[in-house]
């Protein structure tokens, strides 16, 4: 289906009417329980992070094309005047605004691997859960498969690597066990990490063990899950109790993404779409 009922998109920005709004919020509260059964803790990040700090996890090395900026506007400089009429425009020019120091993140989980910075796990490793508002300059959009900013639930993992694979196999298990109680078929994927795509040992590795697993509707990969080793441990100095740094883990949520699916499954009937979810979420939960 090309359009979806109920869904204003617009240069890669939705808006929901009232019953995706209500399903949107249904899967989330399932993402949100399950991770706490689980025992994670709920985070809240900055929704704008800061572009040294991302470029110190390679960000603008793996995703330059994808990176979207805040900057504020040169006031005194422009001029009143020359603010209002490029406004009326659509747009500001470069020579309008100052310099771009905070970033829009293309993942939530990155706000994470930051507020553990220079700090130590505990013994038993740390399981946490965020919601966050993800921005991407993908080039092009299209309904609620690509969006220009879009939400992302995920649950991330830190400490011993045992622990974080504990984590992605639970995960696995549970994203399985969803998508058979809904009814909503995916397909499991091994995908690439572009932490890990690199010349050398790290891309022989990855092709022997992946580092990621998509679970894709109609070839759109709607959750993934991944494992970093201790990429973002090494960078952050986020520790382990008896030294050397943490391996991470995630899983990742596309709520946007799990909207278009089911639209897309169910019709376009968002009744069906709910009460499917509900009762996937009571056989749960």
């Amino acid at each position: 289906m090309n359009s979806t009922p109920g869904v204003h998109v617009s240069e890669g920005l939705a808006a929901l009417d009232a019953e995706p709004t209500r399903l949107v919020e249904t899967l989330d509260r399932i993402f949100t329980r399950w991770a706490e059964r689980a025992g994670a803790a709920a985070l809240t990040v900055p929704p704008l992070l800061p572009v040294a700090d991302l470029a110190g996890l390679d960000v603008y090395q793996n995703f330059p094309q994808l990176a979207l900026v805040a900057a504020p506007l040169a006031v005194s400089d422009a001029g009143a005047e020359r603010i209002e009429r490029e406004a009326s425009s659509g747009h500001f020019s470069t020579t309008t605004l100052r310099r771009a120091g905070l970033a829009l993140p293309s993942s939530a989980c990155y706000g994470v691997y930051l507020h553990h910075r220079n700090r130590e796990v505990s013994e038993r490793g740390e399981l946490v859960t965020v919601l966050g508002q993800c921005f991407r300059n993908e080039d092009h959009f299209d309904g609620l498969r690509r969006l220009k900013a879009f939400r992302m639930r995920e649950i991330v993992a830190l400490g011993t690597p045992e622990q974080v694979s504990t984590h992605l196999e639970r995960s696995a298990r549970f994203l399985g066990t969803l998508a058979n109680e809904i009814g909503l078929p995916l397909e499991r994927r091994a995908a690439s990490d572009p932490f890990y795509d690199r010349a050398g040992d790290r891309a022989t590795f990855q092709q022997v063990v992946p580092v990621k697993h998509e679970y894709v509707y109609k070839g759109m990969a709607i959750a993934s899950v991944n494992t970093h080793f201790t990429f973002f441990g090494e960078r952050c100095s986020i520790a382990l109790p008896g030294g050397g740094g943490a391996s991470t883990s995630c899983v990742g949520f596309g709520l946007e993404r799990w909207l278009h699916a089911l639209a897309n499954h169910f019709d376009g009937d968002w009744q069906l779409a709910q009460g499917a979810v509900e009762r996937a979420e009571k056989s749960l939960l």
